[in-house]
């Protein structure tokens, strides 16, 4: 059983389309990775979109050397949803051309910060996308560990979860078993249209069906790029390896001063005498990093996406504790 199954009955010929969404480290890209790595050949067509410029997942979900299609520098429910709306007309030319087999389906996996709402109204109003695409569901994962706090403070999560068919509750390995029932109770009371799933590591462990009926098409949504207010990025690229040390101290003093302000911190990093190692964390949480056993570009490409931190005193600071001896 696939957790981002292809729809059962697409619409006509149209491409089934699953919106994957959910708050920034909610576990998106694990659950993406393993989702192609189940499906083999048969994989969907991938878009990704990231609210930074310096991109890391387009390397963790490539599959038989087929990236995704990457929307980088912006969200595509608002600054760069023209771009998504020309990125899917691209899939269908690269398949008329004869560059790509077709894909049936697509998934689109947002920034953390997007506002799935208008994605989902752009599939199906666009005046030519509508014709070859239907949105089949909207996926939502929630962090087990932080996914109440995130609905708490950020109204773009909790906008994520109300919009969702199916929400999927990831890490639940890393929480108590009596706080992953009363967050997935919590869920059914705030979206009891939605199935919701429990999973750990990408792994399907449990799931339940809506409470309620699906509801009906939804009203056109308000596009504006408010929820990105006071969010700043900071991508770190170094070319020579990092010693692993000094960056862990530096990044552990950091979440001690001002975890709840580190939104997200992602990316792959060049360690020396160990090579290519994903880092991934959100707020206070950072989970084990993973050794990379496929190849990588050499070096370091790191992603901050904070609140209200001086992103440059933060560069500042790296680069200076890397430069101890």
């Amino acid at each position: 059983m696939t957790l981002l199954r292809p729809p059962a009955h697409p619409a006509q010929s149209r491409r089934g389309v699953t919106l994957l969404s959910g708050f920034l480290g909610s576990g998106k890209t694990t659950l993406l990775r393993r989702e192609l790595a189940r499906t083999g050949a048969d994989a969907p067509a991938v878009i990704l979109n990231d609210f930074g410029h310096t991109m890391v997942d387009d390397v963790l979900l490539t599959t038989d050397g087929e990236r995704p299609v990457v929307l980088s520098g912006g969200c595509a429910c608002c600054t760069r949803r023209d771009d998504l709306a020309l990125a899917l007309a691209g899939l269908l030319d690269s398949e008329q051309r004869g560059g790509a087999p077709r894909r049936d389906h697509v998934i689109i996996e947002t920034s953390g910060l997007a506002d799935p709402g208008p994605i989902a109204f752009t599939v199906a109003h666009d005046p030519v996308l509508k014709h070859h695409y239907a949105l089949a569901r909207v996926c939502v994962t929630v962090d087990a560990l932080t996914g109440l706090g995130s609905i708490e403070h950020h109204e773009v999560a909790l906008r994520q979860l109300l919009a969702a068919d199916e929400l999927l509750v990831t890490k639940a390995d890393l929480a108590e078993p009596d706080d992953v029932d009363e967050l997935v109770r919590r869920l059914h009371q705030m979206n009891p249209s939605a199935g919701v799933s429990v999973t750990a590591n990408g792994e399907l462990l449990r799931a339940e069906e809506a409470v309620s009926a699906r509801r009906g098409p939804a009203a056109p949504p308000v596009v504006d790029a408010t929820h990105t207010s006071g969010v700043s990025t900071l991508e770190l690229v170094v070319d020579e390896p990092l010693d692993w040390q000094a960056f862990s101290v530096w990044l552990s003093l950091l979440l001690h001063a001002r975890g709840t302000d580190v939104l997200r911190v992602k990316g792959v990093l060049d360690v020396r005498g160990v090579g290519p190692v994903a880092v991934n964390g959100v707020q206070h949480v950072i989970h084990r990093p993973e050794h990379l056993g496929v190849p990588v570009p050499p070096g370091t490409r790191l992603v901050f996406i904070v609140r209200d931190i001086d992103t440059e005193l933060l560069e500042r600071s790296f680069h200076t504790f890397l430069a101890i001896d």
